[in-house]
């Protein structure tokens, strides 16, 4: 007997048309946008917005629910949702189960494989917002470097 393994990609879309939101524009209205679609949870919840040309979500994904201390992060699951929807760029979050919003080494290791991964496609990854408990920590405002071009 064969076996036959089906994978589904969950993809959530809201509002008119393919844009779910408004620009993220900056740092502050990524973690808005988050915050708004983090699943409450004691462990880490890692999220995907994809992104069109003027910087407005048409779709998100969580990508990954690790432990109260880590999550696995893959270029392959980030990214392939960005490719089958044509998106232009990609955010990516993270909540701190602790609270602390500060950037782990894991998480600065992950954010510049994910900007390579993304440059290799030609998709663009924006930010990487760590979330804490009434804080948020942008990637890109911290080490800018991380980024392909270094700027926004």
């Amino acid at each position: 007997m064969e076996a036959t393994v089906v994978r589904e990609i969950e993809l959530r879309f809201r509002g008119r048309g393919r844009a779910v939101h408004g620009p993220l524009s900056d740092p502050s209205h990524a973690a808005r946008f988050f915050r708004s679609i983090m699943p409450p949870d004691v462990r880490e919840v890692f999220l995907a917005v994809y992104l069109d040309g003027r910087r407005r979500p048409i779709g998100w994904r969580v990508v990954s629910i690790g432990t109260a201390t880590t999550a696995l992060v893959h270029p392959r699951e980030t990214f392939q949702p960005a490719v089958c929807l044509g998106a232009s760029s990609v955010i990516v979050a993270h909540n701190h189960p602790s609270g602390d919003p500060n950037p782990s080494s894991e998480d600065i290791a992950v954010t510049k494989r994910l900007a390579q991964a993304g440059e290799i496609l030609g998709i663009a990854l924006c930010d990487h917002v760590v979330l804490g408990e009434g804080a948020f920590a942008s990637l890109r405002e911290r080490m800018p470097a991380l980024f392909s071009g270094g700027s926004r």
